[in-house]
Order: C-alpha cells, then sequence, then structure tokens
C-alpha cells in the first residue's frame, strides 16, 4: 500500500528540473504550466517518454526522477 505525501520530490519537467510534493497531480503540473486541464485541445503529455491519454491526466501522479514533457499546439507558421 503506497501513501502520498507532502515529501518534495526530484522531477523534470519541459526539460527544467523542478521539486514537487510525492504523489503531485499531473493536472497540477498542467495548471503550473498555465493549461486549463479542462479545455486543452492540441495537448500532449509523456512521462518518461509513455503518453499519457488525456482522459487519464486525472488519475496520474508524479513520482521521484519522473520525467514530464508536455507539448502544446500552437496555430501560425
Amino acid at each position: 500500500m503506497s501513501s502520498t505525501t507532502d515529501a518534495p520530490i526530484p522531477v523534470t519537467v519541459n526539460g527544467e528540473a523542478r521539486t514537487v510534493p510525492n504523489g503531485y497531480p499531473l493536472l497540477d503540473v498542467l495548471r503550473d504550466l498555465e493549461i486549463d486541464p479542462e479545455d486543452a485541445p492540441g495537448v500532449a503529455v509523456a512521462i518518461n517518454d509513455s503518453v499519457i491519454r488525456s482522459q487519464d491526466w486525472d488519475n496520474v501522479t508524479l513520482s521521484e526522477e519522473d520525467t514530464v514533457e508536455v507539448i502544446q499546439a500552437q496555430q501560425g507558421g
């Protein structure tokens, strides 16, 4: 049985080292990046090179040394 604690853990988000509480929700990572997870068309998320489907975002939390990549498509050229 695992428990979520507030102990800080190192993670990487879009190439930037960060410290977050253990079990930090992926939805909060998106909000930290000023992305509204409820209205995020064109956003793709991968953790440790595995793509996370948008319908699963609310069930995902971060663990120590996770690498998160968030890509947002933009219009223009």
